[in-house]
């Protein structure tokens, strides 16, 4: 398969206040992430929120510079480039984000709001950008007969509608999928999943996804990458990390989604993650999972592991994934 991205060492660190020392501190959001995305795939990414997933979202779009490592796309580096590629790579990519409403300009109508990339991206008469507006708002689901509205006058998943519609109008390639169901009612999610679905059929977009809802990701992704504090523990295939996970964040992951049956003996405490989470700003040497984790073994605080391949596609980093207990 062809890749589009190639995400090598890739580091994205914030400067903080100095030690009483006058060292400087830093807050590694993405520590040495490595990792590609296919032509035409979704690549899902999850983990607790402050993992950095939508950091190395930023990243991959240019909207955060990163710190350290090397992004390709098809390819080219977008971080040592003229500007010409950087242009065209920009033509390229979109983003769609959980707030839709914030991400909407609330001066603007519908029309304006999804007219204006195309402006800026196609050389065509005012007519021909409301034919094409109109056509991307029945693609969402949206009539164009509200095309003069504004976003306040809106539901939640209509805005989101029309932000897919914004996202989809220059034809991009790669579309940044940045929790972009997480502020909607439950009914309203899945429609969009099944929309974004939809259009990728159609256009073949390749969409990174970020989300908490397992499930969801589960539904959408081809290829699943699990972090914690800045750091890719388990990559593979969606079926491998959902019916075979190794790494014991990724099953503590998935023992933490409630059953929508209820538990018939409630006396029985759910497998949840030990809550004793680290500072990300003072990272433990060595796992920095080890302080949460029920199979750490001495090597974890001396040493961190290193993403190896554990079967075909499969890639984790851990000492004891033959001590590991499954689902």
């Amino acid at each position: 398969m062809e890749k589009l991205y190639q995400v090598k060492n890739l580091k994205k660190y914030y400067p903080i206040k100095k030690s009483l020392f006058g060292a400087n501190k830093y807050l590694k959001a993405v520590d040495d992430v490595s990792f590609d995305i296919y032509k035409g795939e979704t690549f899902g990414l999850v983990g607790e929120s402050g993992s950095g997933k939508s950091t190395i979202g930023k990243c991959l779009t240019k909207i955060e510079e990163i710190s350290d490592g090397e992004i390709l796309y098809k390819d080219k580096s977008i971080i040592k480039s003229d500007d010409k590629t950087i242009k065209d790579f920009r033509n390229n990519i979109q983003a769609i984000f959980q707030d839709p409403y914030s991400s909407l300009n609330p001066t603007l109508n519908i029309f304006e709001i999804i007219a204006e990339p195309i402006r800026n991206q196609e050389k065509l008469k005012e007519n021909q950008i409301k034919e094409k507006v109109a056509s991307l708002m029945e693609k969402v689901g949206i009539s164009a007969d509200y095309m003069e509205k504004k976003p306040r006058e809106f539901s939640g998943g209509q805005r989101q509608r029309i932000s897919i519609a914004r996202a989809i109008s220059t034809n991009p390639e790669f579309i940044l999928c940045d929790e972009p169901i997480s502020a909607l009612d439950v009914s309203i999610q899945a429609q969009i999943v099944n929309l974004l679905e939809d259009i990728q059929k159609d256009l073949g977009i390749t969409y990174l996804f970020i989300a908490h809802d397992l499930a969801m990701v589960e539904h959408i992704s081809d290829r699943i990458g699990v972090l914690y504090m800045g750091h890719l523990v388990e990559i593979g295939e969606a079926y491998q990390i959902y019916k075979n996970p190794k790494h014991p964040y990724t099953i503590g992951l998935l023992n933490s989604v409630l059953d929508p049956i209820p538990r018939k003996d409630k006396t029985k405490l759910l497998k949840t993650i030990s809550s004793d989470i680290p500072s990300p700003i003072n990272l433990p040497k060595g796992c920095v999972f080890q302080t949460r984790c029920p199979y750490k073994t001495d090597i974890c605080s001396k040493e961190e592991p290193k993403l190896k391949a554990y079967e075909k596609d499969h890639k984790l980093a851990c000492f004891n994934s033959d001590k590991v207990k499954n689902l």
